[in-house]
């Protein structure tokens, strides 16, 4: 049982550094664009504003799920699915 929780844990943690490096190299595209004076402050700019965006949709999100009674099972059902795409998927390849 605790293999399991270790090896999920460590699923969804690779899941979010794949994330966070799509956001990388999104960044960094852009800073690539910019004269070498400004690329530091984009580059901040641009991690900054996605913690930022993350935070707040967070935030909205879940603030929508406590207020809005019937979004929660809606929320649940798609955790569920997402999961079982994620399962079908590991298992398919």
């Amino acid at each position: 049982m605790t293999r399991t929780i270790v090896v999920s844990v460590l699923l969804i943690a690779l899941t979010d550094v794949a994330l966070q490096l799509d956001n990388a190299l999104a960044i960094s595209s852009v800073a690539s664009g910019v004269p070498a004076s400004y690329r530091f402050p984009v580059l901040a700019g641009g991690v900054l504003l996605a913690a930022g965006c993350l935070l707040l949709f967070t935030l909205i999100g879940s603030n929508l799920i406590d207020r809005i009674g019937w979004l929660k099972p809606v929320a649940g059902l798609a955790l569920v699915v997402i999961g079982a795409k994620l399962v079908f998927d590991y298992f398919r390849s």
